[in-house]
């Protein structure tokens, strides 16, 4: 009789061991349906973080992510330094050779910007940046960037090529706009220097 027992005691063991199996089953799904919704919400989040973060900040960071060395030049480098002038395009003067002008293209257009011309891609907020790999007047790059000043421009921190520098480069370039730009840097520095003048009496 004590054998009977055990035999039917066998479906009932069974059946309470598809039940657990079961309940521990619907206990990793709902973990892994748990962790899926979390990792969509951090990659929403990202992009949304993304989309909110200024394109000039996006392709300086792209540049930087690949070892390219820039800095701020042209008028607005001299806008950012105090030169009352208005200037609608940033040129970015590129440590890498003019054979190489596609490299910060291609760069650029992945962050979402639209290549105007060779030298040239406007971003996505409309700016247009031109990529300059030579430059009149002045030493080569590595020289030009020890001079130049870390400043804020457009939400990042960025080389800035001093007035000095841009006013020589336009002096040795003396296209029809040049000589304007030169008066008002020279202006611009004649003011800044009775600044610092009237600051250390």
């Amino acid at each position: 009789m004590a054998k009977k027992s055990k035999r039917e005691n066998k479906p009932q063991g069974l059946a309470k061991g598809v039940q657990a199996n079961q309940e521990r089953a619907r206990s990793r799904r709902t973990r892994k349906n748990s962790l899926r919704a979390k990792s969509r919400g951090n990659t929403r989040g990202a992009l949304a973080h993304e989309r909110n973060v200024p394109a000039l900040v996006r392709l300086v960071g792209a540049l930087r992510a690949e070892k390219i060395r820039f800095q701020l030049i042209g008028m607005s480098a001299a806008v950012l330094q105090g030169v009352p002038v208005v200037t609608h395009d940033v040129d970015l003067w590129i440590d890498l050779p003019t054979r190489q002008y596609m490299t910060p293209i291609n760069i650029a257009v992945r962050q979402g910007a639209i290549m105007v011309r060779n030298t040239v891609v406007e971003l996505s907020d409309g700016m247009l940046v031109n990529f300059i790999y030579a430059v009149d007047g002045l030493a080569s790059f590595t020289t030009e960037l020890e001079k130049a000043r870390l400043m804020k421009f457009h939400g990042c921190d960025i080389p800035v090529m001093p007035l000095e520098s841009i006013r020589k480069s336009k002096a040795a370039a003396m296209r029809d706009k040049d000589p304007v730009h030169i008066y008002l840097i020279d202006r611009t520095l004649s003011l800044q220097r009775k600044s610092r003048g009237r600051r250390k009496q």
